[in-house]
């Protein structure tokens, strides 16, 4: 049953990827867009507009929340990958820790610059 839980969240943090990569692309590259179908950009790409849209709290929150689940995603591909190909009970949850403190050591790597630059 723990399994389906996590192949269910698996499924989950998928979907939300695409959708936040999605977001993501269009939020910042919706000048371009509108300029394709012939809206005039020109207060879209004023300075004061841009720093509208630009609020680092919330970009760096979106940053970290989207890079959390993208490893998240890896590395439990990676450890149900890894869980097929060995069948002993003692090397899987070996595997499982190795793969929890890595990620954890990652996870914190990674959000430690947004952080940093966000207090600065």
């Amino acid at each position: 049953m723990r399994m389906t839980y996590l192949w269910l969240l698996q499924l989950v943090t998928g979907v939300l990827i695409l959708v936040l990569i999605g977001i993501s692309l269009i939020l910042t590259h919706i000048p371009v867009i509108l300029g394709f179908f012939g809206v005039d950009t020109a207060e879209l790409i004023s300075s004061g507009s841009v720093a509208d849209r630009a609020n680092p709290g919330i970009w760096a929150g979106l940053a970290v929340f989207l890079v959390a689940i993208i490893l998240y995603h890896a590395l439990s591909g990676l450890r149900n990958t890894l869980v097929e190909l060995v069948p002993s009970v003692n090397k899987m949850r070996i595997i499982t820790w190795i793969i929890i403190v890595s990620g954890i050591i990652l996870l914190m790597g990674i959000t430690y610059v947004p952080v940093i630059l966000l207090s600065s």
